[in-house]
């Protein structure tokens, strides 16, 4: 976000670009727009980016999916903040806060119900074991 403030700020004075237009732009209403797949993509996101890691399979996925959720939203932020569109930049605020938890959400889950490996319990055999301690502790306290 300081980046594209940065540049923003020299491409406004350098007459580049405009800020003014920015709460009539339609181009963009799905970046500071919440919706009700807003949630839903930043999931999608983020299940895809910690597979991604966990799998070993390409680490590089994880910078592109989320950065696909989160960069637009932060960069009209400061653009909408800069024009003094203080609408504008709180909905983007607002997209950019749903797309982070979601990412966050959905990369707990994954981890949360990824198989176990050789090292470790999968998902089943975790939550047995958590029910057990819990009754173990419950017997213990009587």
């Amino acid at each position: 976000m300081l980046v594209t403030a940065a540049a923003t700020l020299v491409w406004l004075r350098l007459g580049w670009i405009e800020a003014g237009g920015v709460e009539t732009a339609r181009t963009f209403d799905f970046i500071y727009q919440v919706g009700p797949f807003s949630f839903v993509v930043a999931l999608l996101a983020g299940a895809a980016g910690m597979l991604a890691l966990v799998t070993a399979r390409s680490a590089a996925l994880v910078g592109v999916f989320i950065s696909v959720t989160t960069v637009p939203s932060a960069g009209l932020a400061v653009l909408a903040m800069l024009a003094g569109k203080w609408t504008v930049a709180g909905s983007s605020l607002l997209q950019l806060a749903v797309n982070l938890i979601g990412i966050v959400t959905a990369g707990v889950l994954v981890l949360a119900l990824r198989p176990g490996t050789s090292r470790e319990d999968g998902p089943m055999r975790r939550g047995r074991h958590w029910i057990a301690s819990r009754l173990e502790q419950r017997g213990a306290k009587r």
